[in-house]
């Protein structure tokens, strides 16, 4: 599957794709910025009232950001669909910025993908990692 960068002002492209984000009664249409100095995938709280997840203490977790402020978060399950290729992971909802996109990490986007950034074609090529059998 390949992506082109998109277009955030008429000087400034990033490595962010097309996604559906699901829960077991709704689903979200967004963007995930491809962060391959991200440990984890990250969505804005808001995501997660609009999906009806719930969280409980259990569920909480304190993350170090990249301003190296402490950001609290919650754990969630939530499936992700890229294209025709639909997972289920774990990934953190917390207070974020909302730029119009969440975070795809290491955990929870390239453990699942191959990807190639290519900034001088301004794409995004992303290949679903196969297990074997």
């Amino acid at each position: 599957m390949t992506f082109p960068y998109k277009e955030i002002t008429p000087y400034l492209r990033r490595p962010i794709i097309p996604i559906i984000i699901k829960s077991d009664n709704y689903f979200i249409l967004y963007h995930g910025l491809i962060d391959s100095g991200a440990d984890h995938c990250i969505f804005s709280l808001e995501i997660a009232k609009e999906l009806g997840l719930k969280f409980s203490k259990k569920n909480k977790i304190t993350f170090i950001g990249a301003g190296n402020d402490e950001i609290e978060g919650f754990w969630g399950e939530i499936d992700i669909k890229i294209d025709k290729i639909t997972y289920a992971t774990y990934v953190i909802f917390a207070k974020i910025s909302d730029f119009g996109h969440g975070i795809l990490g290491q955990q929870g986007f390239f453990d699942h993908f191959d990807v190639k950034l290519s900034y001088q074609k301004q794409t995004v090529e992303i290949e679903p990692i196969r297990i074997p059998n």
